[in-house]
């Protein structure tokens, strides 16, 4: 019996390691497959080169590849194969569309040439001659043979390719991408494509802050649940979570609760909310399997986001309306109660093309902080077990009209029930709310015109208050209306220019019980940036703009200035490094500015503290500096990113320490307490030091095996506070480490693990001491370092129509991510997904 059980796991790893193919990183592999076939094709081994260049398209399909497919044949001289594959690059409706007939016709009527001179002559079956023609007759033959020795002469003056290093042709004129293009459209096949770093599409390695993209591909293999799960592989990422449905990230440091210094974009479209200054990650309304890819710009970027993209932006971008699909069906159910399900369509009609998706999801928290037999505490939150559940329905429709002018449509809403950390002596509140929004864009040539509309609203309050205490339950509704009209334009001026141009409006209105009346701030914004490719290998990027905020100036209107310069030097093909120098900024939210909430001591019926806004705080100020290189070896599967920083922090907006009120202050009418002291949001005199390092790279050396691995490390100082009194520089992990490999076959079974290591911290939180309730102090609370451990397998019952999978998620030890949070354990998850 042994010896069959050893005998069947002997044939099963011998099947998956002798797959007659495999995919890991289809990219990488594509490319690899394709530079390999161009280098064979630069030393005239057509048939070689040309095979490598079918397996990339099988592998990845791209219409440039059937361009060099066709150019290499033509160099080749073998004109019919050469036609087949201009016909095939054809059906792709490219952008030199003109330009190609012009070359397939040459090409037509040269093979026909050949053809008729290659034709046997057979003298027995010659008519009679015919009777005399009319001159008329014979001018019209001479004109007809003339034009055809042109016609062959034209074609056979196409030069062939030299024999001195590998080259790919590309065609004459390509169409710009929008946010929601595919990332591999570029002129040049499987390069790695980014819009977030410049607001249009570039070459990872034009972009001038370092950046990491998430693929559709990268997020199936790797099983996530959530979207900050996927955030753990991006260098310098900070991805803290404190239970099921509550999570924060940061960029290079400074995460706390409410972590409030990254711009989180859908589309371009804000998820930052304002009123309290945090993404709700679990309130996102897209799904996992809409996602095209995810950029992050690790650095600032303000110079083109403005407020709150202090330290980068993370920007979702869903699939492009009728891209996919026309049904897609995912269940997946797990431990700790986790139920999700979830219908993708996609669609054209004409040209009209949608997306379309309904999902349901729902998993019960870690842990509960307080059990459900304590006497003195009484449950607010209306469904304790749950971590997180939310029902959502989107909907996003383009027009084209033209291969420059298209308008499109989307919204959606979503109903949810989550849990937030917030600020302070606050500790877990549950939310029972609803989000929506709706978004409109128009492109006409080189104008785009976006607009949107966020709203969030719903009750919200701790999930467990002491018996006779005044309850901090909430209402809230928050509406953002937001404009935008950009221009871009190319031109040459000694070198060629790339030239971006924006002007923005935002209007904010808030209505919640911690901040008293309605509360409504008009914002505007301006920005100008140009990418001057001086000569070859130097290129430039500067970058200016400028916010109008209500209350910058001493609580009046004024002004914040973001400027951003990098150079950019590509001394090889495939190589850029780049050095930058920019500033940003983070905007005081509604209730760092407006607030005043009276917060009951624990312990001491009708004692409380007073916590109050602030109108004259000035915003928070980045300054960074920053070295990089990005770089790929592409024969082999590999690409890589290192950089080299130094931010420079200042201002940042915190609460003061509680201070004793006046007797005559120390009592409030309204609500019949007393108030113990008084804490306002401030801004700190303390300006902090990061410096830092970061790597990551991906490999996919051979079919099958792709392999993903990133480093980072970071030191925070202060210029006031030594290190154990320093939030910012104790909460920071200095280490962080992440490896993932999976691997594919054409066997149908699929592998993927993922490692992620985080050094030990130490989290400064104010906390009533344990004599005397009624005094606040900083307490220092040590967290160890703990290692994530998740892993996948799936398997492709009926190809292209049913896949299962088996996920673990969070396998390594039990841990908490922040002194407050759940302790975070092991969770497994069954998934089925039919493409009928």
């Amino acid at each position: 019996m042994k010896h069959s059980k050893a005998l069947h796991r002997v044939c099963l790893l011998a099947l998956c390691l002798c797959a007659s193919q495999a995919l890991a990183d289809a990219r990488l592999e594509a490319r690899r497959h394709f530079r390999n076939g161009m280098s064979l094709i630069a030393k005239k081994e057509y048939d070689e080169g040309v095979a490598e260049l079918e397996q990339a398209y099988a592998i990845k399909p791209h219409p440039n590849v059937l361009y060099n497919i066709a150019r290499a044949y033509q160099d080749a001289g073998r004109t019919e194969k050469a036609l087949d594959a201009y016909r095939r690059y054809m059906t792709s409706s490219p952008a030199d569309a003109a330009s190609v007939e012009a070359t397939v016709a040459a090409l037509e009527e040269k093979q026909r040439a050949l053809d008729a001179a290659a034709a046997p002559e057979d003298k027995s079956s010659l008519p009679m001659p015919p009777p005399p023609a009319s001159v008329q007759s014979q001018q019209q033959l001479a004109t007809l043979l003339e034009r055809l020795e042109k016609a062959i002469e034209r074609a056979e003056s196409v030069p062939a390719s030299g024999s001195s290093a590998p080259s790919t042709y590309v065609p004459s004129a390509l169409p710009q991408l929008g946010e929601s293009s595919s990332a591999d459209d570029g002129l040049v096949p499987y390069e790695e494509r980014v819009v977030t770093a410049s607001r249009r599409a570039q070459s990872s390695l034009e972009a001038p802050n370092a950046t990491t993209v998430i693929t559709a591909e990268d997020i199936r293999l790797s099983g996530a649940q959530t979207l900050p799960e996927l955030l753990r592989r991006v260098p310098g990422a900070d991805v803290m979570s404190l239970g099921v449905g509550s999570a924060n990230v940061s960029l290079r440091g400074f995460n706390q609760r409410i972590a409030n210094k990254v711009l989180v974009l859908v589309d371009g479209r804000t998820e930052y909310q304002d009123f309290l200054g945090l993404t709700l990650w679990s309130a996102i309304p897209i799904g996992l399997d809409e996602i095209e890819r995810i950029e992050v710009i690790r650095g600032p970027g303000s110079a083109l986001y403005g407020a709150n993209a202090m330290l980068g932006v993370i920007n979702i971008i869903t699939q492009a309306p009728g891209s996919g699909p026309r049904a897609r069906f995912n269940v997946t159910g797990g431990t700790g109660n986790s139920v999700a399900g979830s219908f993708l369509s996609h669609g054209n009609t004409g040209a009209l093309r949608y997306r379309a998706s309904v999902a349901y999801s729902q998993a019960d928290k870690f842990s509960r902080d307080y059990g459900s037999n304590r006497p003195d505490i009484v449950l607010r939150d209306p469904d304790p077990d749950i971590g997180v559940r939310g029902a959502r329905g989107t909907l996003s429709a383009v027009y084209t009209f033209s291969e420059d002018k298209q308008v499109g449509l989307s919204g959606g809403a979503y109903r949810f029930n989550t849990e937030i950390y917030p600020l302070g002596l606050l500790r877990n509140y549950y939310m029972d709310g609803l989000t929506a929004y709706a978004k409109g864009d128009v492109e006409l040539g080189p104008l785009k015109l976006k607009t949107f509309w966020n709203h969030i609203s719903g009750n919200a309050g701790p999930q467990y208050e002491p018996i006779g205490q005044r309850s901090l339950a909430l209402e809230l509704s928050s509406n953002l209306f937001n404009a935008e009209l950009l221009f871009a334009r190319s031109f040459q001026l000694a070198g060629e220019h790339q030239l971006n141009v924006g002007v923005e409006g935002r209007l904010k209105r808030v209505a919640w019980n911690y901040l008293g009346a309605l509360r409504e701030e008009i914002h505007a914004a301006a920005f100008v940036q140009d990418e001057w490719r001086l000569a070859e290998p130097l290129s430039l990027v500067a970058s200016y703009r400028v916010d109008r905020h209500p209350l910058l100036d001493n609580g009046t209107p004024g002004l914040a200035h973001s400027p951003r310069v990098s150079a950019l030097f590509r001394p090889w093909e495939g190589h850029a490094f780049r050095i930058s120098a920019a500033s940003a900024f983070r905007e005081p939210t509604f209730l760092e500015s407006y607030t005043r909430l009276l917060v009951p001591v624990q312990g001491v019926p009708g004692a409380s503290g007073l916590t109050t806004g602030n109108t004259s705080l000035r915003p928070e100020r980045l300054t960074a500096f920053e070295l990089g290189w990005r770089g790929e070896f592409a024969e082999v599967g590999m690409d890589w990113d290192v950089a080299l920083y130094q931010n420079r922090v200042k201002d940042l907006i915190a609460l003061s320490n509680f201070e004793r009120l006046p007797p005559g202050e120390s009592y409030d009418p309204a609500t019949g307490n007393y108030l113990i002291g008084r804490s306002r949001f401030v801004n700190e005199d303390s300006i902090y030091t990061a410096r830092g390092a970061e790597a990551g790279i991906t490999l996919a050396p051979i079919d099958g095996l792709g392999v993903k691995a990133s480093f980072a490390f970071q030191t925070i100082s202060s210029d006031l506070e030594e290190k154990e009194e320093c939030g910012p520089c104790s909460q920071a992990p200095q280490l962080k480490l992440f490896g993932g490999v999976t691997y594919r076959t054409q066997t149908d079974l699929e592998f993927g693990v993922d490692v992620a290591f985080t050094s030990s911290t130490t989290w400064i939180e104010r906390e009533p001491t344990a004599s005397d309730p009624t005094r606040i102090e900083l307490n220092s609370n040590p967290l160890g370092a703990y290692t994530i451990i998740n892993a996948r397998v799936g398997y492709t019952a009926v190809k292209d129509v049913v896949e299962v999978a088996l996920t673990g998620s969070q396998l390594g030890g039990a841990h908490s991510q922040h002194p407050f949070g759940n302790r975070i354990e092991r969770r497994v998850y069954a998934t089925l997904t039919v493409t009928p």
